[in-house]
């Protein structure tokens, strides 16, 4: 590993060149995309409110993703970085970049509210289920990482969760409970409920050991 960046750092550099073109193949996927009403919030289409509201959370996300560390070892820029890291990197941009993946999360959740897939095939259903779990543990790792990002995390789990639940129940779409306990039926909302139950339960062990405080003010 170079000594003038972190994995982290690299980490976080090229990791929207994979997550971006993944939330666009998803967002894609979604029948309004093709088939919504013409004019659902006054001349804008379904499709292109989706749009909006996806590429708005894409651009927080680009925009706000790459890390400070990147200009950590120049000399010149030290002193700079230095004085804006806790306000900048701790604060700022760690949460619109949060606030960018979230906001295209809600675009998705949106468009998929009355979507039924299904029944799905074996392999997709094992995917599903990974997918489910990877973005739980992504959840509670970036709670962990940020500064207050446990309360944060702690909220947002318990907030984003409820919508799903209340998606798929009060819009049941001729399925028993919304299909809330089927194999991916309603594959976009179990999808991001599954990763806030599980991103909750990690969150909720991890303050019972350590409180609130973050991965570096618990020592890691």
């Amino acid at each position: 590993m170079s000594p003038w960046f972190t994995g982290d750092a690299l980490f976080r550099f090229f990791d929207p060149v994979i997550t971006l073109p993944l939330n666009l193949f998803i967002i894609t996927r979604a029948d309004v995309m093709t088939t919504g009403r013409s004019n659902y919030w006054g001349t804008l289409s379904e499709a292109s409110l989706v749009w909006l509201i996806w590429s708005f959370g894409a651009a927080l996300y680009v925009q706000f993703h790459a890390h400070p560390e990147l200009v950590a070892e120049y000399p010149v820029l030290h002193e700079m970085y230095s004085n804006m890291r806790d306000l900048w990197e701790h604060y700022i941009a760690h949460y619109l970049y949060a606030g960018g993946a979230m906001i295209m999360s809600w675009a998705q959740l949106f468009a998929f509210r009355n979507q039924v897939h299904g029944p799905l095939p074996t392999t997709t259903k094992i995917v599903w289920i990974i997918g489910t779990i990877v973005y739980g543990l992504l959840l509670a790792g970036v709670a962990i990482q940020f500064p207050d990002g446990t309360k944060v995390g702690l909220v947002y789990s318990i907030l984003i969760g409820s919508v799903c639940a209340a998606m798929l129940l009060l819009n049941r779409k001729n399925l028993k409970l919304g299909g809330l306990f089927t194999m991916g039926r309603r594959m976009v909302i179990q999808f991001y409920l599954g990763a806030c139950i599980l991103g909750l339960l990690i969150i909720i062990i991890w303050i019972s050991i350590f409180g609130f405080l973050n991965r570096k003010g618990a020592g890691f």
